[in-house]
């Protein structure tokens, strides 16, 4: 009788001790999909900021072509704001750029604008972010570097396998609404990038639950996807009397 409690006690801990790591897993992945995604989101709303009483246009205060090594050599235009590479369907997937200008003046406390590393605050010289976002195969981790450069790249959530972005264009004249999704290479070919008004993240995390050698399991990744309006681009265009 006694052995036969043991073994029950021990299906029931065994039992229990799966729910609890079944459970933590699954927390963690939350909280590592929503620390991305509140990242993704706060940058790239901030996408194409600059202090209109200091610069007439983006063009003005970006005017030269400017080479985004941590992006891959990607080139960002003059006056543009968003940009992207290496769209595949394989993991570690896409990579994306936003860029943004703070003034730097102490009063205006960056203009209430960081990097994706939390950088900024009060004071110091104005400054222009150029943010890229990866998620690094190796590691599985999701990567970004606030001024474009591969020296300053950190870490920011783990678990990934994959990202995605999808670009919405408006491609009729006088409207900023979104009338077509576009991957980067589409957007570079059909030279739209300064027509970006939203962009579609989607990303991919490592199921905790997944277990390959389980018959019958959970998937092995589970995706999330958020659309991102860029807050520059929304709204009405007024057009001059």
């Amino acid at each position: 009788i006694g052995l036969f409690l043991l073994a029950g006690l021990f299906v029931i801990l065994q039992n229990t001790r799966r729910t609890s790591t079944n459970q933590t897993g699954l927390s963690q992945l939350q909280d590592e999909q929503r620390m991305a995604m509140s990242i993704l989101n706060d940058i790239g709303q901030s996408a194409g900021y600059f202090d209109t009483n200091t610069y007439q246009n983006a063009k003005v205060l970006w005017n030269a072509n400017v080479a985004v090594a941590a992006a891959g050599g990607v080139t960002l235009a003059p006056g543009q704001a968003v940009s992207g590479a290496a769209h595949s369907a394989a993991a570690p997937g896409d990579v994306l750029v936003v860029r943004y200008y703070t003034n730097g003046s102490a009063s205006a406390s960056y203009d209430n604008l960081v990097s994706c590393t939390g950088g900024g605050g009060t004071g110091g010289a104005a400054t222009t972010y150029v943010n890229v976002f990866w998620v690094d195969a190796a590691t599985s981790q999701l990567y970004c570097s606030p001024d474009g450069t591969t020296g300053s790249q950190v870490p920011l959530v783990a678990g990934l396998n994959n990202m995605q972005v999808y670009y919405g264009v408006s491609t009729l004249p006088n409207t900023n609404n979104v009338d077509t999704y576009m991957t980067s290479d589409q957007v570079t070919a059909s030279a739209n990038w300064l027509n970006v008004t939203s962009m579609r993240v989607t990303l991919t995390f490592k199921n905790p639950l997944y277990a390959a050698a389980q018959a019958v399991q959970s998937p092995q990744f589970v995706n999330f996807t958020r659309v991102i309006a860029l807050q520059n681009r929304t709204g009405v265009i007024a057009t001059a009397l």
